[in-house]
């Protein structure tokens, strides 16, 4: 197995090792899937209405950083075999690990201490900056990336809310993060 492969595989398998540990443990009854809102969303409407909301809200920050020439993306530089792994680790795998962790575990564990639906967004969408931006640099770049997750951590907090479903914070960080890898391959 060549390096690139490896680090490929590196980089996806603790979302799936995620996955997977959630799994048993709803399976064996550690964590009840209700308790994460493990359902469809009660109202399509509602679903489509944060999606497709999401879709625009990141095309149109995306756009205006680029039309001000401040949108950072490096060029997609892996081999056939490690893309698809990261593709697949980035636009499926990740997104389905982190919203169950932050939308799921950390907002359930905040609302059943009573905590305030709005504080408790907030702090969960904190701690997810915390992970994504542990390489803080003091640059501009660094800076609006930081504003960028906590502003999409709060949408998908909000979007399980409004929804009563971790599927649509899920679809919703699907769809950033497929614009993203797409943006490297196009820009």
């Amino acid at each position: 197995m060549n390096e690139e492969m490896r680090l490929a595989i590196i980089r996806t398998l603790p979302f799936l090792v995620v996955v997977c540990v959630i799994g048993v443990l709803i399976k064996r009854g550690k964590i009840k899937s209700q308790d994460l809102d493990l359902v469809p969303p009660f109202s399509i409407k509602r679903f489509i209405v944060c999606t497709v909301g999401f879709l625009l809200f990141t095309l149109t920050v995306e756009y205006l950083l680029s039309a001000i020439s401040i949108l950072e993306v490096s060029k997609w530089h892996h081999t056939f075999l490690p893309s698809i792994i990261l593709i697949i680790g980035a636009t499926v795998v990740a997104p389905i690990a982190e919203e169950l962790i932050f939308r799921g575990l950390i907002l359930n564990v905040l609302a059943k201490r009573k905590m305030n639906r709005h504080n408790a967004i907030f702090l969960q969408a904190i701690f997810f900056v915390l992970l994504h931006n542990f390489t803080y640099q003091n640059t501009l770049s660094s800076n609006i990336g930081i504003a960028q997750s906590l502003i999409d951590a709060m949408l998908f907090g909000y979007a399980r809310y409004y929804t009563k479903s971790i599927y649509t914070p899920i679809t919703m960080h699907i769809t950033g993060n497929a614009i993203a890898i797409i943006e490297r391959f196009i820009l």
